[in-house]
Order: C-alpha cells, then structure tokens, then sequence
C-alpha cells in the first residue's frame, strides 16, 4: 500500500468509449492516476484497460462490499464517501490506500486517528478555498490532506505549495469531455495542470 502522489484525475460516471478516449488524451498529456466511480458502469474495464500504464482508484466508496469490488476490479487505492474506521480496514487488508472524508481540522484530525488511513481526503475542497491549504499547513495538517471537488490548476498548485500530497482535479481539467465533448480542447486544458503536476513532489 503506497500513498498518493501528484495529481489524480478524477472521473465522473460515463459510458466506457467516453472513460477510454478522455484517459487516453489524459495519459498522452503526462497524468497517470485516476479515480472513478467504483459503482460505475466503466470501473472494472476501465482498470482493466489502462492498469499498466496509470495507477487508478475508486471513488465513492461507501461500504465494505464496495471496496472489496474495487479491490477486485484491481483498484490501487479507495477514496471513500464516509468516515469509517471499518471500511479504511478493509482497505488496509486488501492492500489499497484509503482517504476518509473531511471537512474541518476536528474532522481531520478525527479521521487520521485511524489506524489504516492513508489520509483525509478534503470534500468539497472549493466550499472552504485554497486558503484553506495554508491554514492546515500552521496546524501541521496538510501533509496528510487531499482536497477534492471543483479544484483548478492555480489552486491544485496552492494546495501542493501548503504541503499537500496529493490533490484531485475533475471538471476544471475535464469540462465536458465525458460527455461526448471535445478531446483537443481536453488535450489543450492540460497545459496549466500539467505544469502543476510536473512541480509536485513524486517520491
């Protein structure tokens, strides 16, 4: 079970030739680790598809069964939609990385008292703003924090800066590429999150 690093795209729920063609363009442009839902229609191929050439997740786990699907499916790590202690375990025996949701430092503090969590993964990172990453920082939180939802590239770079591990990005990067749009305008939205990526730590 490794931690995560860098920038991980993460997917929204969509047909599979929409989840190939945008990770394709995504993997071409530089990133290498994606989320999606693990409920979703495309998880299981997904990860079967690209496993060897990006690290790949699920996203919206909720329950026990959930992330012993995931793990299954092949999944490297779990960001979960609940805070349970139980399903971070599970994780943990499966080998799988697992972020536990959080908003404010109690809630942080109370999730990275678990004993087999990977992280807290910040949820809805643009309700509290990049400023946030900073004020985490002074607490000594940010190194164990991964904010995601609504995530642009200057703030994913903020959230780096302030000693986060890793940071999500979704619809900022995507748009609508998942939804039968534009490929090379996917391909030219990569630039500024690419040079973020590229000035984060890797280790």
């Amino acid at each position: 079970m490794s931690e995560l690093r860098g920038l991980i795209v993460c997917l929204p729920d969509a047909p599979l030739d929409d989840v190939v063609g945008a990770v394709e363009v995504l993997i071409q442009e530089g990133f290498s680790r994606f989320a999606l839902p693990a409920s979703g229609e495309a998880f299981a191929d997904a990860v079967a598809i690209f496993g060897a050439r990006a690290t790949l997740g699920a996203l919206r786990v909720s329950t026990i069964v959930g992330v012993e699907s995931a793990a299954a499916a092949g999944a490297r790590f779990v960001l979960a939609d609940v805070a349970s202690g139980e399903l971070a375990e599970s994780a943990a025996r499966a080998g799988l990385a697992c972020y536990l949701p959080a908003m404010t430092p109690t809630e942080i503090r109370a999730v990275l008292d678990h004993a087999h969590v990977a992280g807290a993964l910040l949820y809805p990172a643009d309700v509290v703003g990049h400023a946030m990453a900073h004020r985490l920082a002074e607490l000594g939180l940010a190194d164990r924090v991964v904010p995601l939802g609504g995530v642009g590239a200057y703030a994913a770079g903020e959230w780096s800066k302030a000693g986060s591990p890793a940071v999500c990005v979704d619809q900022a990067l995507l748009g609508d590429a998942l939804a039968g749009g534009s490929l090379a305008l996917l391909r030219d939205r990569c630039g500024s999150f690419r040079s973020v990526e590229q000035a984060m730590p890797q280790g």
